[in-house]
């Protein structure tokens, strides 16, 4: 195992070399601006990375290798933290410690100092913080895969804390570099924190750049202005952004892949449990502290705001809290927000549908690349497949809308001139989500269809079966939980995606997507009408990620 350790730790450095050399050149190549952006978004990554990996990793090792009392509460919250939009987690901080938080009103009514969330700060206490239960879930999965008995005999000879660090530790240090590239993703193509907090990154630049229509997609001039004395990302900064953006992808599918191979082949043993003695309650107090921080304060801040009402007395206006006016206004959103309610999920639903078909045929055709009982050959179509799938998880949210107008957007004398005729419809909104939920979509449909076996795959083709038959007469059948869980996780995201469908929505007679309009009365501030809609969009997809999580863990 100490030889396949190394092997799976081989890759990382070279592909960390590629990246170095990849940006160094880019930077070289690309506009001062450019270089300062990507700059920009490289240490929003790292800022934010240095808060959720430790903090992420101990609280794994907490959840995954102690039996500290709660686990599964605990694991359960995090797990339905992971879909929840950035936005959301923005307003949900933004109630309590933003310009009209309940915090900054007490301790700063008249704005005599900068609010505690605010710039550079803020960004990067909200991607750190969101990023956690996603850095639970990837290092939680590669502790799951460490060899119990090699544990136990290091456990032997040495004390349970030493032996997490010397032994257990270094073998999920995989894991822990999936998780960081995973948080450089996120980091990378979305624009909702940073476009609140005004910090100045890629995906940023080129969502305003793109609301101001002052964007080309072209090579022309480099750095030119639009004649608004806007400065113009050119050509090349879009490109060679674009390439990074996918390299980064691919490096972290191939490592994701190996992480899932891993856990395929993972012998079927309980895995050792460290029994917690005597710092049972430290442990304890840190795993409610960090659980409290990730959801309770932000969901606290939520609740406060929503049932705050204003009471008029002889004195003056007063402002108090009480759970019934968080009852109604929890059970009133909805109403007041049908129109945008109704449209949303009727895209998410088209696009989690779609998604789902392409991701089932491409998890299909890829199935051998993480198959425990065929071996994989690469092929220019397989290849192709990860390429496609590496573009549209990486590629940022604005740049997709941009590329979807141009694509749609075109004059009468135009070869292409009857996509116009879809540029004034939902189409376009349907087809960025489509986009932005697939690679999640056939992430999940992946490793379960390489899961089928492969013996059974040979019965039916000694019988006439052809490969698309084995899929919906073999592996569909058998593997409907993960097709049902594909499809909740693609239409929480669709629901929720914002970077993309804010460009390319079509004005609405009476409602746009309820993604666009709470960002939207975001930026007004927290008040008690938005922190109700906010609660019940959280509550809504967490639930939905719950259940899809409850379906993938089903045994098989």
């Amino acid at each position: 195992m100490r030889n396949s350790c190394r092997h799976y730790l081989r890759p990382l450095p070279i592909a960390a070399a590629a990246i170095l050399l990849i940006t160094t050149a880019f930077l070289w190549l690309a506009e001062p601006r450019v270089a300062r952006l990507w700059i920009n978004t490289a240490s929003l990554a790292a800022s934010a990375a240095a808060i959720a990996l430790p903090t992420g990793t101990l609280l794994a090792v907490v959840l995954f290798k102690t039996d500290a009392p709660g686990r599964r509460l605990f694991l359960t919250l995090l797990v339905g933290m992971l879909f929840i939009p950035l936005y959301l987690i923005t307003g949900a901080w933004d109630a309590g410690f933003g310009i009209q938080g309940w915090h900054t009103l007490v301790t700063n009514p008249h704005l005599a100092h900068q609010p505690w969330l605010a710039g550079w700060r803020a960004a990067i206490w909200v991607h750190g913080l969101a990023a956690v239960p996603w850095v639970v879930v990837i290092v939680g999965a590669g502790l799951r895969t460490v060899e119990a008995e090699v544990e136990e005999d290091a456990a032997t000879c040495a004390p349970p804390l030493s032996m997490l660090w010397h032994i257990t530790l270094p073998r999920v240090a995989p894991a822990i570099g999936v998780a960081a590239l995973w948080i450089a993703t996120v980091v990378l193509t979305e624009i909702s924190v940073t476009d609140f907090f005004q910090v100045r990154t890629f995906a940023e630049e080129v969502y305003t750049q793109s609301a101001l229509g002052t964007l080309e997609m072209g090579t022309g001039d480099r750095g030119q202005g639009s004649g608004n004395g806007s400065w113009q990302i050119p050509g090349i900064g879009l490109w060679s952004g674009l390439a990074l953006s996918a390299m980064l992808a691919v490096i972290v599918i191939l490592a994701s892949l190996r992480l899932i191979s891993n856990w395929n082949d993972a012998p079927h043993r309980a895995p050792w449990i460290w029994r917690l003695r005597v710092a049972r309650l430290p442990i304890i107090i840190a795993q409610l502290l960090c659980v409290a921080l990730l959801v309770g304060v932000p969901m606290a801040n939520l609740a406060y705001k929503a049932g705050i009402h204003v009471i008029a007395t002889e004195t003056g206006r007063i402002r108090t809290w009480s759970f019934a006016q968080l009852a109604a206004r929890i059970a009133a959103a909805p109403g007041q927000f049908r129109g945008e309610l109704l449209l949303s999920a009727k895209l998410g639903a088209l696009a989690a549908t779609t998604a789902v078909a392409i991701g089932l045929l491409l998890a299909w055709k890829l199935r051998g690349v993480v198959s425990r009982d065929s071996a994989w050959r690469p092929t220019p179509t397989t290849v192709a497949a990860l390429l496609v799938i590496a573009l549209c998880f990486t590629i940022p949210g604005p740049l997709l809308g941009l590329a979807t107008i141009r694509l749609l957007n075109q004059p009468p004398d135009s070869p292409l001139s009857l996509l116009a005729w879809l540029y004034d419809s939902n189409f376009a909104p349907w087809l960025v989500q489509t986009i932005r939920t697939l690679p999640i979509a056939t992430l999940i449909l992946w490793p379960a269809l390489a899961t089928v076996p492969q013996v059974m795959l040979d019965t039916a083709a000694t019988d006439g079966t052809g490969p698309w038959g084995q899929l919906f007469h073999i592996a569909v059948p058998q593997r409907w939980p993960a097709i049902a869980a594909a499809w909740l996780i693609a239409f929480a995201v669709a629901l929720g995606e914002l970077a993309a469908t804010i460009l390319v929505i079509p004005p609405q007679v009476g409602a746009t997507a309820l993604s666009i309009q709470v960002f939207q009365l975001l930026h007004y501030g927290v008040d008690d009408r938005v922190a109700a809609i906010c609660l019940v969009m959280v509550v809504t997809i967490a639930g939905l990620t719950g259940i899809a999580a409850k379906l993938m863990t089903n045994k098989k």
